[in-house]
């Protein structure tokens, strides 16, 4: 691809948010100014062309940025992958230890923290005003009340609403520490270099993204002890230990698939599920937009779920790529309830979709969402209500992950714990699950990388003590990477805070 064309292929693809980004990370590189002047990507490429940082033959600098801000799946049009930029950036970067610091304490800040930061701050409201976090960074740097070794203002304001967030501060300034030049290190500057490309390996993996939700989205409790089920792997340790030689599934065919959600609120005997047609709501829109055939059944009987599980295995999915189903009810250990509250294991439910009993889905991603209880332990307050039922414990049927192969099952708590819902809101998990969707597919990551965010932005939210964690397991052969959608993420409703 011609030079020139490729970078407006790149430009096509990012956002104003992404511009913003980029801007922030040359402000080592380019005038105050001239950044202040840029409107647009292809402007920037175009000064940083005139500085030498971007030729037809040199295009690193593009390629460390596109993966700094997350656009990992950019990184083709440049013939690389984020692998390849991974183990380039251990011999050489551009962008500073520094300013890439802030820039993670910019993804992972929210809006109230930021309310804060710059009430503590002390900023004039003329510049405190609908302020990004990065244009707060920009304002302290040209102030001089921020710089590589001038943290102290910045560091007291960010420990005060973020213990991880401050934690990150601190370990770029041990990093700093440790690559403070020697005097044998002034007389060999290539010694001095290798020094400090080792160090930076030291710290780098130790950057791990951090979110800090506002208190507005109430939290639940669950313990932590058997996270995974036996047999099954880690997201965690998948996600560091990515396989860049890791087959992908194939998603070319005619259509993507078909997306059943299941929406139990009214019980006969159990309580109703009050604010569950708002997370139906989100996971018709973020499915819809990722390109699949979304059907919705509400209020369905234990008997009608099963008719609905047939009537979907049934189908003829030869020219799709995958089958998703998304699961909101009460339940219990391994089990899901009908609105009769009649329980049905979830190993039943996966089992529907098996390669021997849906053939035409064999060697296919088949994803099931689960937003129900596992357990009866009593916990509650404020307005989150339990989905689960207080029934007279009952014979718990066992539960494994499926020996097929091609299945991921991600439920929103671990077994024998409340997973809590909020009666406005939604529920946690599937709000998390829907936001992470629109904002990682875009940038090319996989699933188990977004349901690894999923895991920590739930298990980070906190109130009165409650707190929540989810509980994935899959048996996927291949990564599972969703094509990126041709628009971005258009929210069905004015209230949808992604």
């Amino acid at each position: 691809m011609d030079f020139n064309r490729m970078l407006v292929s790149i430009d096509n693809e990012l956002s104003q948010e992404d511009l913003d980004s980029l801007k922030f990370l040359c402000s080592d590189l380019l005038p105050p100014k001239k950044l202040l002047s840029i409107k647009s990507s292809l402007e920037l490429f175009t000064e940083l062309q005139k500085i030498s940082l971007l030729e037809e033959d040199k295009y690193d600098l593009l390629a460390e940025l596109l993966y700094i801000i997350g656009q990992h799946s950019l990184l083709k049009v440049l013939a690389t992958t984020k692998w390849r930029v991974q183990e380039a950036l251990r011999e050489k970067r551009t962008v500073s230890l520094y300013r890439q610091m802030l820039f993670q304490l910019y993804e992972n800040i929210t809006s109230d923290d930021l309310r804060t930061i710059l009430f503590l701050l002390g900023i004039p409201k003329k510049y405190e005003e609908g302020k990004k976090f990065l244009e707060v960074l920009s304002y302290l740097e040209k102030n001089d009340q921020l710089s590589e070794n001038k943290l102290d203002v910045l560091e007291n304001a960010v420990g005060y609403v973020s213990p991880d967030l401050h934690k990150k501060i601190n370990e770029y300034k041990k990093t700093i520490e440790i690559q403070k030049p020697t005097a044998q290190s002034f007389e060999d500057e290539n010694d001095k270099t290798q020094f400090s490309i080792q160090d930076q390996d030291q710290v780098e993996g130790s950057y791990i993204e951090t979110i800090q939700e506002p208190i507005q989205h109430i939290s639940e409790t669950v313990s932590e002890k058997d996270l995974m089920a036996e047999n099954t792997g880690t997201l965690a340790e998948l996600s560091l230990n990515e396989d860049p030689k890791l087959e992908i599934y194939s998603m070319n065919r005619k259509h993507r698939g078909y997306c059943l959600i299941i929406n139990n609120e009214q019980f006969m005997k159990s309580e109703p599920r009050t604010g569950t047609e708002k997370d139906a709501e989100f996971l018709h829109s973020v499915f819809t937009w990722l390109g699949l055939h979304v059907e919705i059944r509400t209020n369905l009987l234990a008997k009608e779920i099963r008719n609905c599980l047939t009537e979907f295995k049934e189908k003829d999915h030869s020219e799709r790529d995958c089958f998703v189903s998304c699961i909101l009810t009460h339940g219990k250990s391994k089990a899901i309830y009908g609105t009769d509250d009649i329980d049905i294991p979830i190993s039943e439910i996966t089992s529907y979709f098996s390669t021997t009993n849906c053939s035409t889905l064999a060697g296919k991603p088949k994803l099931f969402f689960i937003q129900a209880c596992q357990g009866n332990s009593s916990q509650g307050a404020h307005a989150i209500e339990p989905d689960a039922v207080s029934d007279a414990e009952k014979k718990r049927p066992k539960i494994t992950i499926p020996n097929d192969a091609d299945i991921l099952v991600g439920m929103s708590t671990v077994d024998g714990y409340y997973a809590y819902r909020h009666n406005r809101t939604g529920t946690w998990y599937i709000q998390s699950l829907c936001e992470n969707l629109t904002k990682l597919v875009p940038k090319g990551e996989d699933i188990l990388s977004i349901l690894t965010k999923v895991n920590k932005d739930v298990s980070e939210k906190e109130y009165s003590n409650l707190k929540q964690m989810p509980q994935p397991a899959y048996t996927l052969l291949r990564k599972l990477v969703f094509p990126i959608p041709p628009a971005p993420f258009k929210p069905a409703s004015k209230e949808t805070n992604f």
